[in-house]
């Protein structure tokens, strides 16, 4: 099965549950170049990235989902 990456993130002085779906994917490149873009053009300063398999039900609370 593929696994489809989501990019969140938070921009500056924003508390966390303001977070932003940046980006969806399947590969692993386009998540890190729109994590640059963000961050460079955009001022997102906090992100994670929840990965799941297609098919299977995605668990958004999961703590080892946060990548910060």
């Amino acid at each position: 099965m593929t696994t489809e990456y989501i990019l969140y993130g938070c921009k500056k002085n924003q508390p966390d549950y303001m977070e932003e779906i940046i980006c969806t994917s399947y590969n692993t490149l386009d998540i890190k170049k729109a994590k640059k873009f963000a961050k460079t053009y955009r001022q997102f300063v906090k992100f994670r990235v929840a990965a799941f398999k297609m098919g299977d039900m995605p668990n958004f609370n999961d703590r080892k989902l946060i990548n910060l």
